[in-house]
């Protein structure tokens, strides 16, 4: 997995480094519900597309109980 340091990032490291952790966390935590707004909206997209995708076709179900012998092999 690739690391991916963004300005964000780089912002809330400089910030700890000053000793600004109010800084560091508020800048973390806007990385992180970005990241997660990103992430949920391509979820919807994929929702969307298998919603409105083409039906999957069902399996057809034995509704058919199989009989059984009662004799011994």
């Amino acid at each position: 997995m690739e690391v991916v340091l963004t300005d964000q990032v780089r912002d809330a490291i400089i910030a700890l480094q000053g000793g600004n952790s109010s800084e560091f966390k508020s800048t973390i935590d806007a990385s992180l519900m970005a990241r997660a707004m990103d992430a949920i909206e391509v979820q919807k997209v994929a929702v969307g597309q298998n919603f409105f995708g083409e039906p999957e076709q069902e399996s057809e179900i034995d509704l058919e109980p199989e009989e059984s012998s009662d004799e011994e092999i």
